[in-house]
């Protein structure tokens, strides 16, 4: 559970640090760069979703558990990343914070 907690720690860190660099950077809005990480994020995870299948590379013990747990995850990331399409079309004044 502390490991679990240790990776959320340095991936929020991360995010909020990609976020406000590219902000400072290239003038990039703060809710433009999330959409592009949850984008890069969502699709990752799908394109590699195959080696979580029973049997497959990530899942050799073939845990059901495991396959749905990824699945899961997966719809949530999805989620985040149309949620945050949603807002930014939506708000387009979000567009002003960063840039």
């Amino acid at each position: 559970m502390i490991e679990y907690q240790k990776n959320t720690i340095y991936s929020t860190l991360f995010v909020v640090g990609i976020t406000i660099g590219l902000s400072v950077v290239a003038d990039v809005a703060y809710i433009y760069t999330l959409c592009g990480l949850a984008a890069w994020v969502a699709f990752g995870h799908l394109i590699t979703l195959d080696d979580d299948m029973p049997g497959e590379w990530s899942n050799p013990e073939s845990d059901k558990k495991l396959w749905r747990k990824s699945l899961a995850v997966m719809a949530v990331k999805l989620l985040v990343f149309a949620a945050l399409v949603v807002i930014a079309l939506s708000f387009p004044s979000l567009a002003e914070f960063g840039a």
